[in-house]
Order: structure tokens, then C-alpha cells, then sequence
């Protein structure tokens, strides 16, 4: 079994299984009578006749993972949901036990503290940036930046690696500000020849080329190339996410090194040119979670399909391999069949069950293939973000057809057959 410090998130709040049926009495009994958890409440009804906490707490727009039989909640993340975990906490507070201490997710400290509960400080990272370095970053994403202006924030600071206010240093700056041109100058190919097509190619051209300038006039002075963003991101894995081969061999020639991050960027960016590139030599970075990082991306172009087949039929990636932890509404446990479900991507799911994926593989929260593309339950009633794209009805029958269970119930009660049938009302 896997170790579940492996897994659970700072600030997680583990209800154990002896607990979970006086949790979602208490909930039950409280919730309904509170003024504002009752104005934000969807579907009071159901909140009052569920007999799974699961259930309960997802009809609360709070995320639950599970381990073993004990439910562990999850930090809130923000979204389309609102965070009710600070007034409902009082029918919960002494049945949930912290699994990290002084943790709790920042968004949640602030409701807390507003309400006048008091709570630790954990140790986040801070960076105290000084108004040039602020100042310059912010430039950097508006003109070209001048080879004696960055000699003077070095000469000023000391270090080219000095950071903003966010914790990013020039070279993060210039490496997400690159990213995001490239992006745009690729979305403005697609403009017809109109004039105001032809405006918005010259737009994004003119953008491209002062954050291509930009980036080298950083790369002059030989910045660190392991510098990362606070969510871990270094110059290569804005480099991968770009799907620009030319950006990574820049970079490459510059020091950066090839780490996992910078591969599951690849992957992400559907590009099998730069997968085939980082992956050589690299082997040891070839995870099980590869493939489920391609089957999650959304793309309705081709080049997802021959991701998909290099990752399994080149790198030798399983294609039952459960991811190890939650990756966006792809929870911990899941496989590629599943994300792939999600995305409703027809092909990617015929290509799957075809090399032997198996349809009645649950995630840690009992999810099926068949779940994940009948309706989401997890977080909001009616999922975060999601909906029926054109191919959904395909992939269903698809999955029925290799023998998928409309039946199966998760860990909230939920069966696809629910699911399905509470979408269409």
C-alpha cells in the first residue's frame, strides 16, 4: 500500500472511518440551519438524505481524497466553488485530525482569522524585493530591455538573480514572458487575412520578438539555470510548455539540465520532437505518470494520438499505470483511460483499450473510466469547468462496449448511470 505521506497536501484534515458516520450526522444537523452555508448550499435535499460523507463534503465544494477508509479533505484550491470550510469547521473540529500541523492552505487562514479563530503561521516563503528589482521584471513584459540597463540591476542588487516580489528572477520573467508569446503568435496565425487579422499577426510578431530579445539579453550574463518560480517551474519547464524545440535548445546550450518537470512539460505540449529530445539519455525520467500527463491535456489535434502511441510503444509507458497523485479534476489513482475519458477524446480511448487498458480500473475515490466522462462529482455539483463535449455519447457507448458498469457506486454513492441521468436533468 502506498505510504500516505506520499500523497497528502500541507494542511490536510484526515476523518478516519469510526468518525465519518458522527461527521455527516453533525453536518447534517448544522449546516442546514447555518445562514451563510445554507445560502450556498447546492442541493439541500440530497445533503440531507446522503448517507456518505463523501457526498456531503462535495455538496460543500470541498475536495476529498481517501486513504484507506478514512477520508482525507483536501486544502481548498479556489475555482467556481466557495470555501465554507471555515463555517461548517465548528460541526466537524473534533473528529478531524491534521495530518501536517500549522499547515492549513493560506486562503483558508485568512477566512479563519476574519472570523476571529486563531491560527499558526506556517513558514512561507517570502522574498523581500527591492522597488528596482520590481520594477525592472515589470518592464521586461512591456519593450526591450537594454543590455546596461540589466548591468545596472546586477551592479545595483549584485546578482542577476535577484528576485520580485513573486520570486521570480529576470530569467523566470523572460522565460514565461517568451512562453506566452509564442502562444499568442501561434493563436494569431489562425486570424484570417482581413485587416484586423493581418493587425493581429503584426501584433503578435512585434510581442514575440521583444521577449525573444529579452531572453537573450538575460542569457548574456550566464543567469542560473535551476532558479524556480514558487510552484517549482525553472527556465526549461517554461521551455517545454511553449512547445517550441528552438526555446529548448537555447536554453539547453545555456546549462539547463533535463529534470522530470521539463519532460511532463514536453509531454504536455503534445510535441514528440522534443519528448524524443529530452528523453535521451534521460531514461531514468521516463515515469508511469507520462502518459496520463498526455491524456490530460484538451486538444482536439492529432498530434495528441501520436503522443500517446510514442509514450507507450517507445518509452515502453504502461498504460494501467495510476497516477500518484491528483493532476487537475484527475484524481490520485487514476489511469490514462480515465483522463483520456474526461477529455472525451475518442481516439485517444480506442488507442488505449485497444493496447489492453482496463475499463474497470477505479481511482482512490472509486471513479471509473465510465465516471469521469458520464459527469464529475468531485467539488461542485455539477463539476469545475466541465461539460459534454461533441464526441461524450462515443466515448460512452465505446466504454460500454468493452464492458464498463453503469452501476459501479464511488466512494460518494455515485454511479455513472446517476451521473449521467443528473446531467441531463
Amino acid at each position: 500500500m502506498q505510504d500516505a505521506s506520499s500523497f497528502i497536501q500541507p494542511g490536510t484534515f484526515r476523518i478516519r472511518q469510526a468518525d465519518q458516520a458522527a461527521a455527516l450526522q453533525n453536518l447534517q444537523r448544522g449546516c442546514p440551519k447555518h445562514m451563510v452555508i445554507a445560502d450556498y448550499l447546492k442541493n439541500p435535499e440530497e445533503f440531507a438524505r446522503t448517507r456518505y460523507l463523501a457526498r456531503a463534503f462535495e455538496l460543500l465544494g470541498m475536495q476529498c481524497d481517501v486513504d484507506g477508509g478514512d477520508l482525507l479533505l483536501v486544502p481548498f484550491e479556489g475555482g467556481e466553488s466557495v470555501d465554507l470550510s471555515a463555517y461548517y469547521w465548528d460541526f466537524i473540529e473534533d473528529l478531524a485530525h491534521e495530518e501536517t500541523p500549522g499547515s492549513m492552505a493560506h486562503g483558508t487562514k485568512v477566512v479563519w482569522r476574519e472570523l476571529g479563530i486563531d491560527v499558526e503561521d506556517g513558514d512561507e516563503e517570502e522574498h523581500h524585493a527591492s522597488e528596482a528589482v520590481e520594477d525592472f521584471i515589470s518592464e521586461m513584459g512591456d519593450r526591450k530591455i537594454t543590455t546596461a540597463e540589466l548591468d545596472a540591476l546586477i551592479a545595483s542588487e549584485g546578482s542577476v538573480d535577484c528576485r520580485d516580489y513573486n520570486g521570480k528572477t529576470p530569467l523566470l520573467a523572460a522565460c514565461e514572458g517568451y512562453r506566452w508569446a509564442i502562444s499568442q503568435h501561434a493563436d494569431a496565425q489562425m486570424e484570417d487575412d482581413s485587416d484586423e487579422g493581418r493587425e493581429e499577426k503584426a501584433h503578435a510578431a512585434a510581442e514575440l520578438a521583444v521577449q525573444a530579445h529579452n531572453l537573450h539579453t538575460v542569457l548574456q550574463r550566464n543567469p542560473d539555470m535551476a532558479a524556480r518560480t514558487r510552484d517549482g517551474t525553472d527556465a526549461l519547464g517554461f521551455a517545454t510548455q511553449s512547445g517550441s524545440v528552438d526555446f529548448v535548445d537555447l536554453l539547453l546550450a545555456h546549462g539547463a539540465k533535463v529534470n522530470a518537470g521539463a519532460l511532463q512539460g514536453a509531454v504536455q505540449s503534445l510535441s514528440v520532437d522534443m519528448v524524443r529530445k529530452l528523453a535521451q539519455g534521460h531514461a531514468h525520467l521516463v515515469s508511469p505518470d507520462l502518459l496520463l500527463h498526455a491524456c490530460v491535456v484538451h486538444s482536439a489535434m492529432p498530434t495528441e494520438l501520436e503522443m500517446v502511441r510514442y509514450l507507450v510503444e517507445d518509452l515502453g509507458c504502461n498504460v494501467n499505470a495510476p497516477v500518484t497523485k491528483s493532476l487537475g479534476s484527475v484524481r490520485r489513482m487514476a489511469t490514462p483511460l480515465m483522463a483520456a475519458a474526461l477529455a472525451h477524446d475518442l481516439a485517444v480511448v480506442q488507442y488505449l483499450l485497444a493496447a489492453g487498458a482496463d475499463v474497470h480500473a477505479v481511482d482512490v475515490y472509486g471513479n471509473t473510466a465510465l465516471h469521469y466522462c458520464s459527469g464529475q462529482t468531485w467539488v461542485s455539483e455539477d463539476g469545475a469547468g466541465w461539460f459534454a463535449q461533441d464526441d461524450n455519447p462515443k466515448v460512452i457507448d465505446l466504454l460500454r462496449q468493452h464492458g464498463a458498469d453503469d452501476s459501479v457506486a464511488n466512494v460518494a454513492g455515485r454511479t455513472p448511470a446517476d451521473l449521467f441521468a443528473s446531467r441531463r436533468g
